[in-house]
């Protein structure tokens, strides 16, 4: 399987409206470095609004070590939440 696959021009066309609903519903006091808007992660993988893929080079420390939604990670919130 392909890691990086782009079906679209960075930013699609989901992203674009995505962005303009950001400009004008956030704050201007966060930031935001790129122009596309991630609807899943896998592993080292971000799909985006557009059907695109990329490797994620920016994920913080917490997903460096696991990868984005490992198995076990996800089971062990499960657990805590319940606890609530």
């Amino acid at each position: 399987m392909k890691t990086i696959n782009l079906q679209t021009e960075i930013p699609g066309p989901h992203s674009v409206r995505w962005g303009e609903r950001h400009q004008n519903a956030v704050p201007r006091g966060t930031h935001w470095t790129a122009p596309v808007f991630i609807a899943r992660a896998e592993g080292a993988v971000l799909h985006d609004v557009d059907g695109n893929s990329f490797l994620d080079f920016a994920g913080g420390i917490g997903c460096m070590n696991v990868g984005h939604c490992a198995p076990a990670v996800r089971e062990a919130a499960q657990e805590q939440l319940e606890r609530f």
